[in-house]
C-alpha cells in the first residue's frame, strides 16, 4: 500500500509534457457532446480544481465512448489518456491555461444517481468552473450536507478547522504542554452547570456525559505534570441548540501551574489565538485554503487583531463592558446579569468598528472579572470585592473561550462547596478524588477552554448576524 500524498489534479498533468500518458481519478462535473463531430467533452473536478478531458470517435474505441455517454454528474471515474493542448481557448481564464486530456480509457469507479446536481452542486462552483453560484437556504444545504461539503469553499472550512487543531498542538507542545486524555463518562456534576448534563444509566449507576475535562486535568497538575491539555468531545444538554450553544462539540482545554499571577492565563489564551490567526494567514498551506474559501466568502482572512502596544489582545472588565453597552451604545442592560448573546454581538460590532472606544478596530477582545454570582463557586476571587479572576474571549461578537483561576487551597475549596446553594458534599464519591488532589498540595492553577470548531468559521467567513 502506498503512503504517498496524492498529487493534485493540475500537478498530475503539469508534471508531464504534451504527449505523455497520465492516469488519475476525478469526479464528473459536467459532460457535453458537440453535435457537429460527436466529440465529447468531460469537465472533471477534484476539490477546487477543474480539468477538461476529450473523447473523439476516431481516437477512442466504442466501448469507452459508450461508457462516457452514460456518465452522471458526481460519478467518480479513473481517466487514462494523453496530455494535449486545448483545441481552442476557453471562455474561462483559469481553464484556458490548463492542458487537456485526450481520453484513451475511462473506468467508472463509483456511479452516482442522476439528477443530484440540480439542487446542490451549483450552489457555489469550484474555482475554474463555468457556472454562476446559486443561493440555497441553510436547511437545503444541511439536507444534502455531504454534497454541500464537496463544494470547494465549504470543504476549505473543514480543512481550516483541521489546521486550527494542528497549529494549537504545535503551539502548546513548543511551550512544553503535555496531552492528557480525560474521560467521557463522569460521576459528578460540575458546579453551576447541573442543568447542562446528559444523565446516563451506567449499569444501574448514575453517570453523566462529561461537559468538561477540567476536573481531571486539574488532578494531573496535582501529580506535578505542571502544564497539560486535552482535545476531546464534550456534551451539553442545551434545550435550544444554536451556533454558540451546541449539544456536542470539540473542546481544547488547557490548564497549568500559575507562577506569578492569574494574568498568565489571559496571556496564554490571547497569545494562542494571535498565533493561530497569524499562522493561518501566513503559511502557504492555509493561505491556499483561504483563497479557495474566498470564492464564497470574499472577506475570508480579513481578520483584525487590533493589538495593544505590548502585542496583546485588548481587555475590558465586565463592569466596563456594561458601561459601554449603556453609555456608548445606549442599550438597556442589567449590570448584575451575564452578557446576553445580543450584548456580546453589540460589543463585537462596536469594538470591531472604526468608532471603537478602545482605539483601533479589533475582532478579538477579552472581557475579565466576571461577578462571583455568575461563575462556579470554585473560581478564585479577585482582589476586588464580588468579582472573580475569570474571563471570556469574544470573537466577532461571540464568546469562544472561557477561562479562570481556580481555587487551590483545600480549605477554600471545601468552604466554597459547603456555602454553595445547594451545597456540594466534598466527601461524596464523585468529588472525593478532586478534593484529595487539593489536600495533597495543589499548586496555584487555572486555564481555559475553547471550542476548536469556533475559530475557523469565524476567521474564514464574513461577519454574520446573530443567526
Amino acid at each position: 500500500m502506498s503512503n504517498n500524498i496524492p498529487l493534485s489534479l493540475h500537478e498530475t498533468v503539469r508534471s508531464r509534457s504534451v504527449g505523455d500518458s497520465v492516469c488519475f481519478d476525478a469526479r464528473v462535473h459536467r459532460t457535453a457532446v458537440r453535435a457537429a463531430d460527436s466529440i465529447m467533452t468531460i469537465l472533471l473536478r477534484r476539490n477546487d480544481e477543474m480539468l477538461c478531458a476529450r473523447l473523439e470517435p476516431s481516437l477512442t474505441d466504442v466501448c469507452n465512448f459508450d461508457t462516457a455517454a452514460t456518465l452522471t454528474t458526481e460519478s467518480l471515474v479513473r481517466i487514462s489518456g494523453v496530455v494535449t493542448l486545448p483545441r481552442k481557448k476557453s471562455e474561462n481564464s483559469s481553464l484556458s491555461r490548463a492542458l487537456t486530456i485526450q481520453v484513451s480509457a475511462i473506468l467508472v469507479l463509483s456511479a452516482a444517481v442522476s439528477g443530484i446536481c440540480e439542487t446542490t452542486m451549483f450552489v457555489d462552483s469550484p474555482s475554474g468552473s463555468l457556472e454562476q453560484p446559486k443561493t440555497l437556504s441553510i436547511d437545503e444545504r444541511l439536507d444534502t450536507r455531504l454534497l454541500d461539503t464537496r463544494i470547494a469553499a465549504n470543504a476549505a472550512i473543514f480543512k481550516l478547522s483541521s489546521g486550527v487543531h494542528e497549529l494549537a498542538v504545535e503551539y502548546l507542545a513548543a511551550l512544553e504542554f503535555y496531552h492528557v486524555s480525560t474521560p467521557a463518562f463522569v460521576t459528578y456534576m460540575w458546579p453551576c452547570e447541573e442543568n447542562d448534563h446528559f444523565e446516563v444509566d451506567y449499569f444501574g449507576q448514575k453517570a453523566w456525559l462529561a461537559p468538561t475535562g477540567e476536573v481531571h486535568l486539574g488532578m494531573a497538575l496535582s501529580a506535578d505534570l505542571e502544564r497539560v491539555y486535552d482535545i476531546h468531545n464534550v456534551f451539553r444538554r442545551e434545550p435550544d441548540a444554536d451556533g454558540r450553544h451546541l449539544t456536542e462539540f470539540t473542546m481544547l482545554e488547557v490548564v497549568f501551574n500559575i507562577q506569578h499571577n492569574w494574568e498568565e492565563i489571559l496571556d496564554l489564551a490571547g497569545d494562542l489565538l494571535i498565533f493561530l490567526a497569524k499562522r493561518l494567514q501566513e503559511r502557504e498551506k492555509y493561505k491556499k485554503l483561504l483563497d479557495v474559501a474566498r470564492s464564497r466568502h470574499p472577506q475570508a482572512g480579513d481578520f483584525r487583531l487590533g493589538l495593544t502596544e505590548n502585542g496583546k489582545l485588548k481587555r475590558i472588565t465586565f463592569c466596563r463592558a456594561k458601561e459601554i453597552l449603556r453609555d456608548t451604545l445606549g442599550r438597556k442592560t442589567d449590570v448584575s446579569a451575564d452578557l446576553t448573546r445580543e450584548e456580546e454581538f453589540a460589543l463585537g460590532e462596536h469594538i470591531g468598528s472604526n468608532e471603537s472606544c478602545l482605539g483601533t478596530p479589533a475582532d478579538l477582545f477579552i472581557v475579565t472579572h466576571f461577578p462571583k454570582h455568575l461563575r462556579p463557586c470554585n473560581i478564585h476571587p479577585s482582589k476586588d470585592t464580588g468579582v472573580t479572576n475569570s474571563f471570556d474571549v469574544i470573537l466577532r461578537g461571540q464568546e469562544i473561550i472561557t477561562g479562570c483561576q481556580l481555587l487551590h487551597s483545600h480549605q477554600d475549596l471545601r468552604e466554597a462547596f459547603a456555602t454553595r446553594v445547594p451545597p456540594i458534599d466534598s466527601d461524596s464519591p464523585g468529588w472525593r478524588s478532586y478534593v484529595e488532589a487539593h489536600e495533597i498540595g495543589m499548586p496555584p492553577w487555572g486555564g481555559f477552554g475553547r471550542k476548536l470548531t469556533s475559530l475557523s468559521p469565524s476567521f474564514s467567513q464574513e461577519k454574520r448576524g446573530l443567526n
